[in-house]
């Protein structure tokens, strides 16, 4: 007997699969706990799948910057430890067994670090991976903290534990419960105070070169309003973010008294003398065709001690204020009540004046007039 195809028919044992399918997704039979496992070819499958949408995602990154950079593995580091090392492990410290019964368990890292390129690294970090567990960046947008991680994460497994504690923790982290103490942060933010020092110190200089920015002698104010900033949201760091939202505003206002509290250290930088005389120009006297004021009629030190709330800029590192600016025009930045502000007259600057600007203000010693 000749069964003739036609399209009701084929519609109607559509139907019927597709209510079969319902039906048995109804039942519960199928089951969705972790410890069941995938059957090898869903595995298989899916794993195809990541890793094809990764290297094609891939192709439209950019050229990376060096990944060699002592300071961009020591931001990556940071973050790594608290954020990716609970599920991933790190240098001397093992997966969490809890972590090991997801579905899919994510990789130890140091162990299977995979054969990622950088530009498929970045695509993970930047957008993490759907059905996994893998978050995405928290600002997808700040393109130079996901590269800072891709630093990291193609250095780690060859680093050894130590390394990776200093890099991560800081050359203070055995003593940190003790500096915290003689910083007189009386208990309230103790632990807080010993997560910021890990990358800024407990004297708020940075270190590992210009890998984190300067916060001594910045004002008590401009650096509440930062963290504040930092925990609602309203400024954009996937690396500040997460440690900022966790504290609370009593212990990020006695850190930021802390802060506040350490002398002045202007790091000592050089440059070109034709760079420091156009940055100088910009910051007396602005770009009147431009539409941008004179830089210190804000960060100079008459304004600095009408309000406390901007910024000091002088001695800070070139890097992080032409990074800030390059933020700020792009729209990434975001911040306290002068954002609207800052994000306005950096759009008016071009990367070359924007460096000039900040090379002639970290080469500063002490507050301009």
């Amino acid at each position: 007997m000749t069964i003739r195809l036609t399209l009701r028919r084929s519609l109607l044992g559509l139907g019927v699969l597709l209510l079969a399918g319902l039906l048995f997704a109804w039942s519960g039979v199928m089951t969705v706990g972790a410890s069941s496992g995938h059957w090898p070819v869903t595995e298989w499958f899916l794993h195809w799948v990541m890793r094809s949408s990764v290297r094609t995602d891939a192709l439209t990154v950019g050229a990376p910057p060096d990944l060699s950079d002592p300071a961009l593995l020591a931001r990556g580091a940071g973050h790594y430890a608290t954020g990716c090392a609970p599920c991933h492990g790190a240098p001397g410290q093992p997966q969490n067994p809890v972590v090991q019964q997801s579905l899919p368990p994510p990789p130890p890292l140091v162990q299977e670090p995979g054969d990622w390129t950088p530009a498929e690294r970045f695509r993970i970090v930047q957008h993490g991976v759907r059905y996994s567990g893998m978050p995405a960046w928290i600002i997808p947008e700040r393109e130079d903290e996901v590269w800072a991680m891709v630093a990291f994460l193609e250095a780690m497994p060859q680093m050894a534990p130590e390394t990776y504690r200093r890099l991560a923790y800081g050359p203070e982290a055995e003593g940190e419960d003790q500096a915290a103490g003689a910083a007189g942060l009386h208990g309230l933010a103790r632990e807080e105070m010993a997560d910021c020092a890990r990358c800024h110190g407990f004297d708020g200089r940075g270190r590992d070169n210009d890998a984190f920015p300067v916060l001594s002698g910045q004002s008590e104010t401009y650096l509440a309003q930062a963290l504040a900033a930092f925990a609602e949201g309203r400024r954009h760091s996937g690396f500040m973010q997460p440690p900022a939202a966790r504290t609370d505003a009593a212990a990020r206002r006695e850190i930021a008294a802390h802060y506040a509290r350490q002398p002045a250290f202007p790091v000592p930088q050089e440059a070109d003398p034709a760079l420091l005389e156009a940055g100088e120009r910009i910051a007396r006297e602005g770009l009147p065709d431009e539409g941008v004021p004179a830089c210190l009629s804000c960060h100079g030190a008459a304004a600095l001690a009408r309000n406390p709330a901007y910024p000091r800029l002088h001695g800070q590192h070139a890097g992080y204020l032409e990074n800030q600016l390059a933020l700020w025009r792009a729209r990434e930045r975001g911040g306290g009540p002068f954002a609207e502000l800052m994000a306005t007259i950096a759009a008016r600057l071009t990367p070359e004046q924007a460096r000039a600007a900040a090379a002639w203000f970290a080469t500063r010693q002490a507050v301009p007039e």
